[in-house]
């Protein structure tokens, strides 16, 4: 009997069936030991962020890098596809909506990082799709996104408000938090009424939307401690069926690990 890398003692999958939302601490995520060092180091990729270009009036609270990637949930085969700008459409994103926008890549330690690759492995157990959808192809998104706010200036996560994310399903898990107040993530029915509230406090804290049935957004972080920056990182994962796309060329070193 194989034993699943990362594990969660609570039926997600029904939950989201019901809410179509779903929040996980983390001390609720059972890790297995070698995991726990690469996980360690995914943080540390947090630290060499570029700076996110897109912010209206040269605002500089956002640093990331990104990457689309193939997933075959059948086999458990992760892909990078090259480098391509990322585009969300300009109804669904008001605030950077409707154009190419050309991030950092990720780096090449983060795309082979196993621990990455086995929460993504675990995101798509928790979704409730069907057999089908389960052994076809998935384009993911994946976000490494710190804001940083001083007294000066606020952090926004989300500046374009409440949100979808054009999306089947996304996942955001905290990577590290340090010195910030704000940053609640509050999720909405289609009619932006709220539903639930929560911050994200601790590395691995979590949470899962089913896109197109609820909306997101999170509020502003500002410094605890005003002689410091506050920060606030996380990792996106954004999940799109696409049973038609082709799969990446393999690359040199391979990413199915």
């Amino acid at each position: 009997m194989t034993i699943d890398p990362i594990t969660i003692n609570r039926d997600i999958r029904s939950e989201l069936q019901e809410k179509k939302y779903a929040t996980i601490s983390a001390d609720e995520f059972s890790i297995v030991q070698p995991l726990t060092a690469a996980m360690q180091n995914l943080w540390m990729d947090w630290n060499d962020l570029e700076q996110d270009n897109y912010l209206k009036d040269n605002a500089c609270f956002r640093l990331r890098r990104f990457a689309y990637i193939y997933f075959l949930p059948g086999t458990g085969e992760i892909l990078p596809f090259p480098e391509t700008p990322y585009f969300q459409s300009s109804e669904l994103n008001s605030y950077a909506g409707g154009i190419q926008r050309k991030f950092a890549p990720l780096l090449d330690s983060t795309l082979t990082n196993k621990f990455l690759h086995e929460l993504i492995r675990f995101n798509f157990r928790q979704f409730p799709v069907s057999m089908k959808k389960a052994q076809q192809p998935w384009k993911l998104d994946v976000h490494q996104v710190r804001i940083v706010a001083t007294p000066d200036e606020a952090g926004s996560p989300t500046p374009e408000g409440i949100h979808h994310d054009e999306n089947d399903f996304v996942c955001m898990h905290l990577a590290n938090r340090k010195n910030a107040v704000g940053g609640v993530s509050t999720v909405y029915d289609n009619n932006r009424n709220p539903l639930e509230s929560g911050t994200l406090h601790q590395p691995m804290d979590s949470m899962i939307v089913w896109d197109p049935q609820v909306m997101h957004g999170v509020s502003p972080i500002h410094p605890q401690n005003p002689s410091e920056q506050a920060v606030r990182d996380t990792l996106l994962i954004g999940y799109s069926y696409d049973p038609d796309i082709k799969r990446p060329e393999q690359p040199t070193r391979s990413y199915c690990g």
